[in-house]
């Protein structure tokens, strides 16, 4: 079986890019990313030993959705007609610019009309300023299911493996399968994936903990605001805001729901901001500590698949927190976000 898997969206969204970065070096030519025009024309298929991948011509400016929604389906109806299987559709990723953090009435209708079959793509999501995260999230969250929302940046590859376990998941479930063709599928899939999900894995990695060291020297900077009470509402921005952005280096769209969860499983945290304004002497390394344990806790969340329970997500905490003692907050400056 090899699944088909179309990108569409508006010119400049990075659909070529995001192709480009989940294929080997080689299938998508340099060439064929282009950063200040648009580069596709009509449709453009890339293939692999495990996929085809039907990069769609962008939505122009001024082109009607209507227009481009018959663009679309055409080809989605022209494959099926075809009568070769191979170039059926099984998965569609609609993607949208995270830079532009703007999703458009045309952008919703379109989603629409691909059905559970389509995946919503925010590309470009490390270019998301700090007031665009939570602004973005409750619009999208609004239109589609979670579980059909990945964030992904093709510069900073991350999102990446969380992007092709669900397309692997939505191509499975798209057709019937003989016994064994379907494990032959997966089979092929993981072995053409495994090295670049090794250096995925390493990449984000990184991105996390660094994201969490830069949260919580930022928190440590935060706290040494001297009126008590008055560090606490920032130090809880401060710390919604690194959930939502670790989320999407995992490539999860967070929502309120696993927000409140990861925020409050650390059990003293609110109560321990609250004690840290009336501590001078103790603002620093508490503010630090909590968001770095908050961090930890969220970076594990995210690499369960979203699996792990409060009690586990405690201990991760507890942990976390008692290993930021060794750290001395006040000698971190609050750097620049990575």
């Amino acid at each position: 079986m090899t699944p088909t898997i179309m990108i569409c969206g508006k010119t400049g969204v990075g659909k070529t890019s995001l192709v480009q970065a989940v294929t080997h070096a080689g299938t998508v030519p340099d060439e064929a990313v282009s950063h200040s025009a648009p580069a596709t024309e009509d449709f453009v298929v890339y293939e692999t030993e495990v996929a085809q991948f039907v990069d769609c011509e962008g939505m122009e400016p001024g082109q009607t959705v209507d227009e481009y929604s018959s663009f679309i389906m055409d080809e989605v109806v022209k494959r099926l007609d075809s009568g070769d299987a191979s170039k059926v559709v099984h998965c569609v990723w609609y993607c949208i610019d995270g830079a532009g953090a703007l999703l458009l009435d045309s952008d919703a209708r379109i989603i629409r009309q691909f059905s559970d079959r389509v995946l919503l793509v925010v590309t470009k999501c490390d270019c998301m300023r700090k007031e665009q995260v939570e602004a973005m999230m409750n619009v999208l969250l609004d239109l589609i299911p979670a579980e059909r929302v990945v964030m992904v940046s093709s510069m900073e590859k991350s999102g990446l493996a969380q992007l092709l376990d669900r397309s692997m998941a939505m191509c499975a479930d798209a057709e019937d399968y003989a016994n064994g063709e379907l494990a032959s599928f997966r089979g092929c899939w993981d072995a053409y994936y495994a090295r670049m999900r090794r250096n995925w894995q390493a990449r984000t990695d990184e991105q996390a903990n660094a994201l969490i060291n830069w949260a919580a020297g930022r928190a440590a900077a935060i706290a040494l605001v001297p009126l008590p009470l008055a560090d606490v509402g920032p130090l809880m921005a401060n710390e919604l805001y690194m959930i939502y952005k670790l989320g999407a280096v995992y490539g999860y769209a967070v929502n309120k729901t696993v927000l409140t969860m990861l925020a409050g499983v650390t059990g003293g945290s609110i109560a321990g901001k609250l004690a840290a304004s009336f501590l001078p002497f103790l603002k620093v390394p508490i503010a630090a500590g909590i968001t770095y344990g908050v961090g930890k806790a969220a970076k594990a969340y995210f690499e369960s698949g979203m699996t792990l329970d409060v009690k586990e997500l405690k201990q991760c905490f507890l942990a976390a927190e008692s290993e930021s003692k060794q750290t001395n907050w006040s000698d971190k400056k609050e750097e620049e976000e990575p």
